[in-house]
Formats: C-alpha cells, structure tokens, sequence
C-alpha cells in the first residue's frame, strides 16, 4: 500500500501557479493568469492526459520533491527518473483529475515561488480515491521558459477507497480503458448545472432521483457531509436558489456510461453581495435520466470564509489561532502613519462590553511578515486572554498604503508602531496606561527600539526574538554571494535606481533554491514563509526590496536594550534565531526583566505551531497578569 501512495505522491505533485501580485482564489481580481500561470496550468493538463514529451519539457533538468507527507520521495529528481514513476503507475487509473485553485505566485527576475491548493480525484472501476493538497513550488526561467525547480506537497486530508492505488498498480500492461458516456447522463447532468444557473430549483429537483444520495466528503464540521433522499437535497439546494451563479464545467468520460466526472468552478454572489468562488470535483451516476448519486469536493477553506453564516475556525492563516467559538471579535481598522494609511486587525476580547476599557497589546512579526501570519496567531489568543490586541501591516507590505514596497527598514517600522500606539491610546476602550509591546523575531528589535523611545509602551515583551547587531549581521551575511559588501553595494544601487527611475530591484524573500534570496537555507528551514499549510499564499507577498539589506545589516536592535525602561519578558529557544543575541539584549537591560527558555520548540515551531505558540503565550499573560 506504502508503494502505491507512494507513486500516487508523485502524480498529485504537479500543480500550477501564477505570477507576482496575481492572486487566483475565492475572491474576484480582474487580472488575467500570468504566462506562468499558464505554463503550470498546461503542465498540469498534460500530467491528466499524459502528455508526457510535453510534461518533460516543463522541468528543469532537476527537481527538488518532497511527498514524506504521503509517504512519497524527498530529494533531487531527473524529469526521466520521474516520468519512469508515472509512467508505472498512472496509466491503470481511468482517470485522474487536479482541480487546482487558490494560486498564488511571485517572479523576481528568472526566478518564482508559487503557492496552491489542489483536489486531486483518481478513478477506477466505477470508485474513486481523493487528496487534497497543498503545494509551495519553485520556478526557473530558462530562455525565457518557466521551468518547474521544486514541490513540496502538505497533505490536508485523504478520502475514498485508499485499496484504489493498488488496483490501479496491478495490470502487467495497462488496458485501454473504453470511456464513454450515455447521451441520458449527459443530458441529465447538463440539466443539473443549467437549473443551478437559471436559479429554478423545480428544475433542479427534476434531475434528482427519489433515493439520491449527495456526500461531500471535505465539507467543514458545520456543513453537512451526506445527504439522503429528494426532498432532503430540495430543502439543501432551495438555499442557493437565490443566488446568482455560474458554472465554468469540463466533463469526463468513464468507463461505466452512466458515470461522468466534472471539474468545474462556481461563480456565485451571495445573499451578502458577495462573490463566492469555489472550486469542486464531482463523481455523477445516473439512471434512466434520473441523478441517483453525486459525490461533491470542494475546498472546505473557500466554504467558511465566503459562505453566509459560516466563518473561519481559527483567526489566522492556520490553526494556532484563537478559535471563533471563543468569542473573539475581529474588527478590519486603519490608522495613519507619516500620512499612509496603515491597515489593522483589532481583536475584542469575548463578551466585549463596548463601555469598558481593557488592557491592550500591539503586536508585530517577523521581517518581511504581514498581520495574517504571526501577528494575528498571538493576537487573537491575547484577545481571548482578555486583552484588545492590535496588528497591522507595516509601511508598504500586505494591505497598508506606501511605495516602494517590501522594504525592511527599520526607521519605517519604528514610526509605524508608534503610530499604532497612537490608535490604541485614542480608542475608548483601552486603558492607556497597560498598552503592551510584543515583538516577534525580527520586530522585537524594532519594538525594543520603540519601547526605548517611547513610554506609552508600559510593558515590552519579545516572543522568538531576532536580535542582531551590525557585526552580527556582517558574520551571517558573509556567508552569502559576495559577503555583505556585496548585499550592502546592490541596496545602494537598488536605492539609486529607485530615486532615478521609481523602479524598484527585488529578491525572493524565502526559497529553498535561490542562494540570492533573502532567506535562503535549503532543506525546509525557511518552509514557514513558502508553504500554504503555514503561512504562505495571497496574502503575503515572497519578494524583498534589495535596497532592504543597507538597513536590516547596519540595523542594531541589541542597543537599544540599555536604553528600555519598561518592565521586560522574553520567551525564547535555544534552537531559535541567534540566542546569542537575545542574551545579549537580556544581559543590558537595566529595569525589570525575566526570561524563559522554550528548547522544545525552534524558532518557526513559535510562529505557527499550535502547542509552541499556546505555551509561549500562556507564558505572556502569566507574566503580564503578574500584578
């Protein structure tokens, strides 16, 4: 069975993308896929179709895999050695199917990172065997080319028969499968989107035979999974009815007629205005025109964050967060800063009282970050603690106004948060003097720094700090291409060509491939920022302004700890970003101070991982519930 799943990884890897600034998910964008969209997308068709001289010629000459999470390969692959896999094994299934969705890219020169989810559908013999995926992939642009470099698969869910990818491994020599399809099915399944889209639910019902059983097998815990019988599918599909939507369909055929595949997307606008754009794989059998069974996939994620009356379970881009029946409110806030508008998260604790005023906590990620990521994973468990939590996008990264963007500078950073120190001082309902900092990795420096320079922060406290000073920073980056002198020369050039031209250079910020990215260790130890199981995808944007580097390396955030006047905690690991560092800082504080050592976690493990991060904050409100 390992061997088949195995195999099976292999196929399932292949997924598309598209570029920088397009994003390709349940919400609408006007721009059109870019050319590495397309490349993917065909890529991918190709895989279904078993186009393989076209599959091939889509690869680099080596591929990075990583499938462990299906128990498949990890390592450096020829396009041969993994055609020779495929060519083993996809042939026995009748047909294999990738709804890929939720795509997200950035291209930086010839290279690009793309993130995306996939529900990929294997049939045979009338059964079916479903994953569904995400990827976080890597791009080289070769004579003008996109070439896939790099996949790494993370398994969200299995269904259906898992006996199936055996099945599909045992002909000696694989059959000719006879597809096809009956006229009636055909016609009867047609009528099914038609009624959908023309709202008749009479219509709709018409298709439906008296015993139809629908199951929909990655449905959320609040929707149904399976439902039984006419008149319990009128009841479900008499909610839709209502609503504007389309169907943009592609059928398959089986070897039974009286089964069809579709993959389709649905255009929908709801009962709010709003779209909600989901992407399914259906298994249709029908009957003497009557539908008797409709198996229904569909990304459950899309689900809760478009659908009326559903919402996301945790607030945050993964599962660490604060769960909605905590009863954390989540208010969309913006604020100025240096006349820029700066776009905000606002937590409210459970059961807020809006004529009560509550302790309150700006916090701030990692560099290149934006508020969905970290930030938002600390701050919606602070709210749950009691707290009004504040995040937001820096100067020129995720939704906040300012150009150039995705520069990492450190006087922007500090005056931004001052800025939101700002908006939490004016709100009605904090208590002006218990505004906390909390700074995670790379921004503990910059709140260090704002702590030290401003005293409406009353008590500082640094989760994961990355700590560095500019000899530091000299020792880690002279390690790179040219050494620091060659990353501080190319940010003085970046500099000059922006105040000349307005353009401006960029670098990945995170790969596992490009040694000139800016964070850049291979085998996975930057997977937080790529991968879309983490905290990868639309919402943050994988580039990194070159003419970053003059002030991240010169930056010193050790300094200001002599200068901090506040009471401090520290919650750190050994196996974090520069212990040294963060001792350092400890070791010059001159006021109040404690830290606690978490070994059992490393840096990116508090930054997203469910036990890492609920231990680090139960360490912060212990600490700030001290009084």
């Amino acid at each position: 069975m390992k061997t088949s799943i195995v195999i099976l990884s292999l196929l399932t890897l292949l997924i598309p993308t598209t570029m920088f600034a397009t994003v390709l998910t349940s919400t609408p964008t006007e721009k059109e896929p870019s050319d590495l969209a397309s490349v993917i997308l065909n890529f991918f068709s190709d895989v279904d179709e078993q186009n393989w001289d076209r599959v091939a010629e889509a690869m680099t000459d080596s591929v990075y895999i990583n499938y462990t999470e299906l128990g498949g390969a990890r390592g450096f692959f020829t396009p041969d050695e993994i055609l020779t896999t495929w060519k083993s094994f996809l042939p026995g299934f009748e047909r294999t199917i990738h709804n890929v969705h939720n795509i997200a890219t950035w291209e930086v020169g010839d290279r690009a990172t793309a993130t995306m989810d996939a529900i990929a559908l294997h049939f045979l013999n009338g059964d079916e065997w479903t994953v569904f995926v995400g990827y976080d992939t890597e791009f080289i642009n070769n004579d003008g080319q996109w070439k896939l470099a790099r996949i790494d698969l993370s398994l969200y869910s299995v269904h259906g028969n898992e006996e199936l990818p055996a099945q599909a491994l045992e002909p000696a020599s694989f059959p000719e499968f006879n597809l096809t399809m009956s006229e009636d099915t055909q016609q009867t399944v047609e009528a099914f989107f038609e009624a959908l889209e023309s709202q008749n639910l009479e219509a709709l019902v018409a298709t439906f035979d008296e015993n139809i059983v629908q199951t929909m097998p990655l449905a959320p815990n609040n929707f149904p999974k399976e439902i039984k019988g006419k008149n319990n599918l009128r009841n479900q599909y008499s909610g839709v009815m209502g609503f504007n939507q389309r169907y943009n369909r592609t059928y398959f055929t089986t070897v039974d007629p009286s089964i069809v595949l579709v993959k389709f997307e649905g255009t929908i606008t709801t009962s709010e205005g709003q779209p909600y754009n989901n992407s399914y794989v259906n298994v249709f059998k029908a009957e003497n025109g009557m539908i008797t069974e409709i198996i229904e996939y569909f990304n459950p994620n899309i689900l809760l964050r478009g659908w009326p009356g559903l919402r996301p379970e945790n607030y945050s881009v993964h599962a660490s967060g604060a769960p909605v029946s905590s009863g954390v409110t989540l208010q969309r806030v913006q604020f100025e800063s240096n006349g820029l508008n700066l776009a905000g998260h606002l937590f409210l604790p459970p059961k807020f009282d809006e004529t009560a005023q509550y302790p309150a906590i700006v916090v701030t990620g990692s560099w290149t970050s934006v508020k969905e990521q970290m930030p938002d994973n600390y701050a919606s468990l602070l709210a749950e603690k009691g707290f009004i939590a504040l995040t937001f996008d820096f100067t020129g990264f995720g939704e906040s106004e300012g150009q150039p963007r995705q520069v990492e500078d450190y006087t922007l950073k500090i005056e931004d948060i001052k800025s939101a120190l700002s908006f939490l001082t004016s709100h009605k309902n904090v208590i002006a003097a218990q505004i906390t900092g909390l700074g995670v990795c790379a921004s503990a420096g910059y709140m260090a720094h704002a702590a030290a320079q401003d005293e409406r922060i009353k008590e500082l406290v640094l989760v994961a700090p990355w700590l560095h000073n500019p000899e530091m920073a000299r020792a880690i980056y002279d390690m790179r291409p040219g050494g620091s002198e060659a990353l501080l020369a190319a940010a003085q050039a970046a500099k000059q060509k922006y105040a000349e031209t307005g353009t401006m250079d960029y670098v990945l910020a995170a790969s596992e491939l490009d040694p000139l990215s800016a964070m850049y260790v291979p085998e996975n130890v930057f997977d937080y920022y790529l991968n879309p199981a983490k905290a990868a995808g639309p919402y943050y944007d994988n580039r990194f302004a070159v003419s970053s580097w003059e002030p991240w390396i010169n930056f010193d955030g050790i300094a200001a700890g002599k200068s901090v006047k506040q009471p401090t905690f520290i919650v750190h690991s050994e196996s974090g970003a520069i212990p040294d560092g963060a001792r350092l800082f400890y070791n010059s504080l001159t006021e109040s101070k404690n830290i606690v050592w978490l070994n059992e976690f490393n840096q990116q493990q508090l930054y997203h991982e469910t036990e890492a991060v609920h231990t680090a904050i139960d360490h912060v409100v212990e600490y700030l519930n001290r009084h």
